[in-house]
C-alpha cells in the first residue's frame, strides 16, 4: 500500500526577509537620527558661543536652541512622513502573497528602539542648557560637562546606529528573522510611529517655548 502524502495546511513562510519591508521604516528611523545629529551641531555651536562669550546673553541661546529643536522637528515629520508608507506597505503586503517574508516584530521593536536613543539624549542635553541659564544656578561647570558628554553620545549614537539600521535593511537576514502571517510587525511599526510623533510634538512644544524666551529675553 503506498503511504500517503502529509501536507502542512498552514502557509510557509519564505525563507528570504524582504529588503523593501525593511528599508522603508528603518530609513524612517534613519531620518529621525540624522535630525538629531545635525540638531546636536547646531546646538554645539550655541554651546560654544556661550562659552567663548563671557556672559552670552539668554535671548542668543534660546535662539539657537529653538532652532536646533525645530530642526529635530523638521526631520521627525520627514520620518513620519516615510513610516506611514512603510505602514501601508506593510498593510498592502498582509493582504497578498509575497514571494519574501516581512520582519519579525523584534526586527522593528529593536532597530526602532535604536533610533530614540539619540532624541533622548538630544532632549537631554536642551535641557541641561536650559538649566545651564537659568538665573540662580551655581552649578554650570558642571552642567557643562555633561552637556557636552551628551551632545558627543548623540552624534556618535546618530551616525553608528544609522549605519547599522542601514546594514540591517540591505544584507539578507535568515528565516529565524521573519514573521509568519501575523500583526505584531504592523503592530510595532505602529507604536513606533506614535513615539516619533510624541517626540515630534515633544520638540515643537520645546522650540515654540524656546522662541518666546528669545522674544522676552528672559526664562
Amino acid at each position: 500500500m503506498m503511504p500517503t502524502a502529509q501536507f502542512n495546511s498552514e502557509p510557509t513562510v519564505p525563507a528570504k526577509v524582504s529588503i523593501l519591508a525593511r528599508l522603508v521604516p528603518l530609513f524612517s528611523y534613519v531620518i529621525a537620527m540624522l535630525g538629531a545629529a545635525l540638531s546636536s551641531l547646531l546646538i554645539v555651536r550655541t554651546f560654544e558661543g556661550m562659552r567663548n562669550a563671557e556672559a552670552a546673553g539668554i535671548a542668543a541661546v534660546a535662539g539657537g536652541l529653538s532652532e536646533a529643536s525645530q530642526t529635530a522637528v523638521i526631520a521627525l515629520y520627514l520620518a513620519i512622513f516615510v513610516g506611514v508608507i512603510g505602514i501601508v506597505l506593510m498593510i498592502a503586503r498582509s493582504l497578498m502573497t509575497t514571494a519574501t517574508a516581512s520582519p519579525s516584530g523584534w526586527f522593528f521593536l529593536i532597530t526602532g528602539g535604536l533610533s530614540l536613543i539619540p532624541q533622548a539624549l538630544l532632549w537631554k542635553a536642551e535641557s541641561l542648557i536650559v538649566q545651564a541659564i537659568s538665573p540662580g544656578n551655581h552649578n554650570v561647570v558642571e552642567v557643562a560637562s555633561t552637556i557636552q558628554l551628551c551632545l558627543t553620545a548623540t552624534l556618535i549614537t546618530s551616525v553608528t546606529f544609522a549605519l547599522i539600521l542601514l546594514v540591517c535593511s540591505l544584507v539578507p537576514l535568515p528565516a529565524a528573522l521573519s514573521a509568519k502571517r501575523n500583526y505584531a510587525p504592523l503592530v510595532v511599526m505602529v507604536l513606533m510611529e506614535l513615539a516619533l510623533i510624541a517626540l515630534a510634538v515633544a520638540f515643537q512644544g520645546h522650540a515654540s517655548w524656546l522662541y518666546q524666551v528669545r522674544i522676552n529675553q528672559r526664562l
